[in-house]
């Protein structure tokens, strides 16, 4: 152990003489632990919002989802499917068909987004996880799931086999016109209810892919996309890449991130954003620390010139005080960090702490990379707060 080691541990464990030194370097220390905590439970709590929208995410799009480039609905013949199946990143893949329509029930309208899809679309998607209320749609039945929110605006009710919603499309008939046969309209039973808090996702109707077709008047094998379901360690965006260069230029291929640009876009926004303020937070309480090692300073004058005198040289002197500010830094942030660890850890698992007005617990993720990140501020800070509280010293006449 270094001689500069050994005195800034015997500054940092003992007592001063003036008790204001004291006062001013638990004080710091203090300081450091409820900014080191909070910036720990802020970041778990925007990682844990930040998984809890995503899950919903995951309910409505898939992994990859593939698009003609020019064609609304197209022949799935024209997609090598079992080429694309056998990738070994490709789980599972679903057809679906999409289009706009218009809903009505005893004299009640709105207006939607048909999606027709098979039996193996719940294994592409989560939809499963945001059914509320009833059960998921029948291949063989003239079927639909809707939102919670369609349901209370239109009044539908769960198997009413008196009524239904009634769902129609523009006909596309050589025989219709404006004034007759201007739409082809079918009745489906509602089975389900799901929940959303995005305003576009609450606007789909989910049927089978045989009913969709049939009301729209498509044939067997044509589409409007096919999902895709990933491994859950595979790259999305490099799988994309290889499903473009087996299916060519003809067809759109996106990533789930892609399919949500804006949102991605905003929460990586929204992360730098709170990582810089909580960082600033960080440096604010780090001039507590600087504080606390030059009134130190000014207090130790004579056991600096003795040292000086004893052969200690002004950069030795400069390495005690540098190492006292980085254990008072130090000591602060791990504590404040075991501290915020703990209340995440507990929030987690227990859930003490619920969203307003619902029995959920609110959000939080304990993750590592959160704790390498709080770590790495303050290691930042707390060697630059101590190199430029040791570098004060200069101008302190000490060594006169």
């Amino acid at each position: 152990m270094s001689v500069s080691s050994f005195i800034s541990k015997r500054f940092f464990f003992s007592k001063s003489n003036w008790n204001i030194v004291n006062i001013i370097s638990q004080t710091a220390s203090f300081v450091l632990v409820i900014a080191t905590c909070s910036f720990f439970i802020v970041l778990s709590v925007f990682s844990g919002l930040k998984d809890f929208g995503l899950n919903y995410s995951k309910a409505f799009d898939p992994d990859i989802k593939i698009t003609h480039s020019k064609e609304k609905h197209f022949n799935t013949s024209k997609l090598p499917l079992s080429e694309i199946l056998g990738l070994s990143a490709v789980n599972s893949l679903s057809r679906v068909v999409e289009e706009k329509v218009l809903l009505s029930n005893e004299g009640q309208n709105s207006y939607g987004a048909l999606i027709g899809v098979d039996e193996h679309y719940n294994s592409v998607v989560k939809i499963d996880s945001t059914l509320a209320f009833g059960r998921w749609i029948s291949q063989d039945l003239n079927e639909v799931v809707v939102s919670v929110t369609v349901a209370e605006d239109l009044s539908l009710g769960l198997f009413n086999y008196n009524g239904g919603l009634n769902i129609l499309v523009p006909s596309l008939g050589t025989n219709s016109s404006f004034l007759k046969n201007s739409f082809k309209s079918d009745f489906f039973m509602p089975t389900g209810f799901f929940q959303s808090a995005d305003e576009v996702d609450q606007k789909n109707v989910f049927t089978s892919l045989k009913s969709a077709k049939n009301l729209l008047s498509l044939k067997d094998n044509v589409v409007s996309a096919v999902l895709i379901r990933s491994s859950d360690a595979v790259n999305r965006f490099k799988l994309s890449q290889k499903i473009s260069s087996i299916v060519g230029d003809e067809f759109i291929i996106k990533t789930r991130e892609e399919l949500n640009e804006t949102y991605y876009k905003m929460l990586k926004t929204e992360g730098l954003v709170l990582n810089l303020l909580m960082g600033l937070i960080l440096i604010v309480a780090m001039f507590n620390t600087i504080g606390a090692v030059i009134i130190m300073i000014i207090e130790k004058q004579e056991n600096v010139k003795t040292l000086y005198k004893i052969g200690a040289t002004k950069q030795q002197i400069q390495h005690v005080f540098f190492k006292h500010g980085l254990l008072l830094s130090l000591s602060g942030g791990i504590s404040g960090l075991i501290l915020g660890c703990g209340v995440v850890y507990i929030q987690e698992v227990f859930g003490f702490i619920r969203l307003v007005g619902t029995d959920i617990p609110y959000p939080v993720s304990f993750d590592s990379k959160n704790f390498v990140l709080v770590m790495g501020w303050l290691l930042f800070v707390g060697i630059t707060g101590s190199y430029l509280a040791a570098l004060a010293s200069k101008k302190i006449k000490l060594l006169r």
